[in-house]
């Protein structure tokens, strides 16, 4: 349950930020869709494994301080994906 909540679901998020943002801009002459979809395509799985190391290593920690930390470090790729819009 942990890992469900601490690695997949940040990783779901960051799959569905991005996806949006790819889908919202294809055929309009941006590149905000690729930005979006290159930042993803490295920085998923990245923070996947970070934050699978980070529920590993710190077993006793609650429940709110895990979504806290997860969560966190998973807005970077929505936030990177965002900024490409802008660009």
């Amino acid at each position: 349950m942990r890992y469900l909540i601490g690695v997949v679901l940040p990783a779901l998020f960051q799959v569905l930020v991005v996806f949006i943002i790819a889908e919202t801009n294809q055929g309009n002459g941006s590149w905000a869709g690729l930005g979006a979809f290159l930042i993803g395509m490295f920085a998923i799985p990245a923070t996947a494994f970070i934050n699978a190391l980070h529920v590993w290593k710190n077993p006793n920690v609650s429940f709110i301080q895990l979504i806290g930390k997860c969560f966190t470090l998973a807005m970077i790729v929505p936030v990177l994906a965002i900024f490409t819009l802008f660009l």
